[in-house]
């Protein structure tokens, strides 16, 4: 136990010498969810969920969104039948017109277990509800995790120290 300790002490010290001087507020939540308490559907603003956020993502803002990174993850519950008909993905977003002029045309891509699935491409800015479908032979656990990646971000600057990719509002699996 001292070790445990002793150790946890050492990593925040150097956590705070290397980060001294850095404005960056990072947040990557962590999954320590089991399985029955997994979800199909996650909101960004619903605490009950938040350990499904596995990485990639900052806190709740207005009590309803959260900036993602460029890469960020979600953990979902596989739903009944998917192992033998697949499922759909379905995920509200934003990609706020001051990203927009920064970026232009923003590409998401999918991909689970290291295999990329799909990339849709937001060419305006506003709200964009998308739907990629996740093959039966990706559905073999009570669980799937889902990687995202944008290939383009706004870089931290003066206006926010964050790196930021889109705002998330909410994502879930159903059976197609």
């Amino acid at each position: 136990m001292r070790r445990v300790v002793g150790s946890l002490a050492v990593l925040l010290l150097l956590a705070t010498v290397c980060c001294q001087g850095r404005k960056r507020r990072l947040e990557v939540l962590v999954d320590d969810t089991e399985p029955a308490d997994v979800r199909e559907q996650v909101a960004a603003n619903d605490a009950s969920v938040s350990g499904q956020l596995v990485r990639g993502f900052y806190e709740v803002e207005s009590g309803a969104w959260r900036w993602t990174m460029p890469r960020f993850a979600i953990r979902f519950r596989v739903p009944a039948g998917a192992g033998e008909m697949g499922a759909v993905l379905r995920a509200e977003l934003v990609l706020p017109d001051v990203m927009f002029r920064s970026t232009g045309a923003v590409t998401l891509a999918v991909s689970a277990a290291g295999k990329r699935l799909d990339a849709q491409t937001m060419t305006v800015a506003g709200n964009h509800s998308l739907a990629w479908r996740i093959p039966a032979a990706e559905m073999v656990s009570e669980t799937i995790t889902l990687e995202f990646s944008l290939d383009k971000a706004v870089p931290p600057g003066a206006v926010d120290p964050r790196e930021l990719g889109l705002i998330f509002l909410r994502a879930g699996l159903s059976r197609p």
